[in-house]
């Protein structure tokens, strides 16, 4: 069987292919005919190829596993931002967020996870109220009205 093999430089090469060959053995590892890609096929089994037809050399492209190429097939959102910790946890189908178990009103710890529990512990954020606590005690916790006026100490 005469058939035509057109290469991916474009120039094209007459072959003359057995029947009972598989087109691994006549054309080499990638071919295509007729939009199908012919891997294992044998010559004479494919539907379409006779005499004179044209096959077509493709390039191997690497890739279509679960690798580095299938990472940007990855654009659904399953957390959102939650609204207690800020952090990018919140489940949006089962809403409970995977970090502070908001809507929780405990906030979710456990003690196998010690690095966990310092990460929001007492002192890691603003501390808005807190930080302001020790110079209120010293002055006795005293509201309104103008603190006393400085004196400085007289030397005895």
């Amino acid at each position: 069987m005469r058939l035509f093999l057109r290469k991916l430089s474009g120039q094209t090469a007459v072959v003359e292919a057995d029947p009972a060959a598989t087109v691994a053995e006549a054309f080499g590892e990638a071919v295509a005919f007729g939009g199908e890609s012919l891997a294992a096929a044998r010559v004479g089994e494919v539907p379409g190829l006779e005499d004179g037809s044209t096959v077509f050399e493709v390039a191997r492209l690497p890739g279509g596993g679960d690798g580095t190429e299938a990472m940007g097939k990855k654009n659904k959102h399953t957390h959102g931002l939650c609204v207690r910790c800020g952090k990018r946890s919140y489940h949006m189908q089962k809403k409970r967020c995977a970090s502070c178990g908001y809507p929780a009103k405990k906030m979710r710890s456990y003690e196998w996870s010690k690095k966990a529990k310092r990460r929001r512990a007492v002192g890691k954020g603003r501390m808005k109220h807190l930080k302001l606590m020790p110079r209120r005690f010293k002055n006795g916790f005293r509201e309104g009205g103008t603190p006393k006026p400085r004196t400085k100490n007289a030397k005895k």
